[in-house]
């Protein structure tokens, strides 16, 4: 590709590049029809007559060639720059259209106003064809399509938790949960297919894996996550895949509030690992009485009489465990220790400390490295 470029003289004072891939607009049912060999056949013809119609109109020359798509790079008069995507490459493309009775899908890349910029031109090409996926139109324009969201991984996580945790309490707005999650992956890896896709099967696994964790899915889950990840990665657009997902779990979601209807040994375990996953949220016995689906006085109640101990006490040794082994195994100061497990205020978390072990946290360090206190782990 840059060879191609290389070989091109081109003079920037008096023109502008830009690169358009197109190729056939991805319809569903097309590919399953035709053979690997005929799908080759159809796709090279198209892409001959593409890069030929291109050539003797004189707007450019063809770069690099898939299956999907053919790669051109154009160069235009530089008066052309505000009207060349609308005004000459549109109407190539439905002309193409008509004449080989298919519609057509394509990207135009960044202006390139110098050679620097003229390879940046070749992918963002690529990349707006790329977008049907997200907005399923077949025509898209770098200088008019692009999008800017800012969202961290954070806002992702918190989404997640939060739909896992509504399948969890058994809300009725549980699939909204889960289509928001969705939506949210989509904004934040927005043109980059693959990327979405791959954070949408760790999304859907990692919500099957915890679920399994709690008793909700049975053994075979495997089998049926492995069905969804089929129909995810042979999604065409994002709404397809959105689609597969909400059907999945719209359809897993009655069996699962069935089962959390359950005995109390299993609502015991359920708070428990729920605890062990969230010990560094601030928990309180309300929310996990909504977990388990029962009133906060039954559960408080149902948690001793099964574990032996009250939920507190148990949340605490939990905590305490976690602050040991960072205490001794990290450089965190003690109040980073104190908000990685769950301690908002920094004097309740060494008053917990001492109450567990005997003495403060800073002081049980000193103590440790001197060798007056054999480590606990």
């Amino acid at each position: 590709m840059l060879d191609i470029l290389s070989k091109l003289k081109i003079d920037y004072s008096k023109c502008f590049t830009a690169a358009v891939c197109v190729g056939p607009l991805p319809q569903k049912g097309t590919r399953e029809k035709m053979d690997f060999a005929s799908r080759i056949q159809t796709s090279l013809a198209l892409s001959d007559r593409i890069a030929s119609v291109f050539q003797k109109k004189k707007f450019g020359v063809e770069t690099d060639r898939r299956e999907e798509y053919v790669l051109l790079f154009c160069q235009f008069s530089l008066k052309q720059k505000e009207t060349f995507a609308r005004e000459i490459i549109l109407p190539l493309i439905r002309d193409l259209e008509a004449e080989n009775g298919v519609p057509l899908l394509c990207g135009i890349g960044l202006p390139a106003v110098n050679a620097i910029h003229a390879e940046e031109s070749l992918k963002t090409a690529v990349d707006m064809f790329q977008l049907f996926f997200f907005e399923e139109k077949n025509f898209f324009d770098y200088c008019t399509s692009r999008k800017d969201f800012h969202i961290s991984f954070e806002e992702y996580e918190a989404f997640s938790n939060r739909a896992f945790k509504s399948i969890l309490m058994n809300l009725p707005d549980a699939i909204e949960e889960i289509d928001r999650a969705i939506d949210l992956i989509g904004r934040i890896h927005y043109g980059n297919k693959s990327a979405v896709i791959m954070r949408t099967m760790n999304f859907t696994g990692e919500m099957a894996y915890r679920l399994h964790r709690y008793g909700f899915l049975d053994a075979d889950f495997y089998h049926l996550q492995d069905a969804l990840q089929e129909k995810v990665l042979s999604s065409l657009t994002f709404r397809e895949m959105k689609s597969h997902i909400h059907s999945y779990y719209a359809s897993i979601l009655s069996d699962i509030s069935s089962k959390s209807r359950t005995s109390r040994r299993t609502m015991a375990e359920q708070a428990c690992t729920y605890i062990r996953e969230n010990y560094m949220q601030p928990l309180t016995v309300k929310e996990l009485a909504a977990i388990t689906c029962v009133s906060p006085a039954y559960f408080s109640r149902l948690f001793k009489e099964e574990t032996g101990q009250s939920c507190k006490v148990f949340l605490t040794n939990i905590r305490m465990n976690a602050a040991l082994e960072y205490l001794l195994a990290s450089d965190l100061r003690l109040y980073e220790i104190s908000e990685k497990v769950g301690y908002r205020n920094l004097r309740n978390f060494e008053e917990a400390f001492r109450k567990q072990y005997g003495c403060y946290p800073g002081d049980y360090k000193k103590q440790m490295l001197a060798g007056r206190i054999e480590n606990q782990f």
